[in-house]
């Protein structure tokens, strides 16, 4: 049975408050499935006239040609759950 699921890519993002020297930002991750401690991730601007980080992170997954399945979310993160594998894989570093 449980080989009849689909695996889809897990697509972290968070918010990452202003400090003295820097705007607030958003990160999407995706953790590295055989090393659970590291990330390939990559950091935005927050645009304020959009507001929602949710919003602002779909678009540029989408932009960037992610197909996003689902949405879930946990304490610190909003997650997008994709199935870009193969042919079609794209690096979170590689986002513009």
């Amino acid at each position: 049975m449980i080989n009849k699921l689909n695996n889809l890519r897990q697509i972290k993002v968070s918010f990452l408050g202003a400090t003295n020297s820097r705007g607030s930002r958003i990160k999407i991750y995706e953790p590295i499935r055989y090393n659970s401690d590291k990330k390939e991730s990559k950091i935005f601007s927050y645009c304020y006239k959009t507001g929602d980080i949710q919003k602002q992170s779909y678009d540029i997954l989408v932009k960037n040609g992610f197909n996003i399945i689902c949405t879930a979310s946990e304490f610190e993160n909003d997650i997008f759950l994709c199935d870009n594998w193969g042919d079609e894989f794209i690096k979170i570093t590689n986002l513009k």
